[in-house]
């Protein structure tokens, strides 16, 4: 797939996602259209930045940034240059030590939403140390959508740089479909509390879609069983 460019997904036509490295590993930014002028972002990469002005920016262009952790903030501040108005948003966890790194009036999204589509829900699972958030969406023909952030990974093939090469290993991250021991090792601190939560939430909504923030989107019928398996086995 080529880098530093927005591709929309097919089955959501108002979601259109894009990737860059940060860095040697496959990064998504996600860009949702929420209306005719307002757009809301995931992880809006820097190297991104210019394809996405070229393509949607007018001057009453309004975008809303959330940050899907407390680590995804390396590009905001490249896109908050070009939109100093943007709202931002993050968890409540997640916003304290968004703060610390200089980003202000963040909004808790336990108390604040922004504005989405309709079908759209957000998830805040417990037990991330970094203050995960997720989005889901029901869609027809069983076309249901995860957006997630590090709790899954979707590589495609591992990478062709020795160090990266070796940490996919090491970690267990690539190929396919994983859950890194960097989540069992660091980014979880409350696995008692994530994994009946994700498992519930698999049950519910029954993604068949899911754009993780690395690596490639999968699409799979049986998407949610092979996630839920996922969880029991690594979890």
């Amino acid at each position: 797939m080529k880098k530093h460019t927005w591709f929309q997904l097919e089955e959501h036509p108002e979601v259109y996602f894009g990737q860059y490295i940060v860095p040697n590993f496959i990064s998504n930014s996600i860009a949702i259209r929420a209306s005719e002028n307002h757009w809301v972002l995931i992880s809006p990469g820097e190297k991104l930045l210019a394809e996405w002005i070229k393509r949607w920016k007018e001057p009453e262009t309004k975008i809303s940034i959330i940050f899907p952790n407390s680590f995804h903030y390396m590009g905001v501040n490249t896109w908050l240059k070009v939109f100093p108005d943007a709202t931002l948003y993050a968890s409540q966890k997640a916003k304290k030590r968004l703060v610390k790194k200089g980003f202000n009036r963040i909004l808790a999204l336990e108390s604040h939403r922004p504005e989405l589509p309709e079908g759209y829900d957000v998830l805040i699972p417990p037990g991330h140390r970094g203050g995960d958030v997720w989005l889901s969406k029901q869609g027809p023909d069983h076309s249901n959508l995860w957006i997630t952030c590090d709790s899954f990974l979707n590589y495609d093939r591992v990478s062709n740089q020795p160090v990266a090469r070796t940490l996919q290993a090491i970690l267990g991250a690539a190929p396919g479909l994983k859950i890194s021991q960097v989540i069992k090792w660091l980014l979880l601190d409350g696995k008692a509390n994530f994994k009946p939560w994700v498992l519930n939430q698999l049950e519910q909504d029954k993604p068949s879609i899911l754009i993780p923030s690395h690596g490639e989107v999968e699409r799979d019928k049986a998407l949610s069983e092979k996630l839920s398996t996922l969880v029991k086995q690594r979890l």
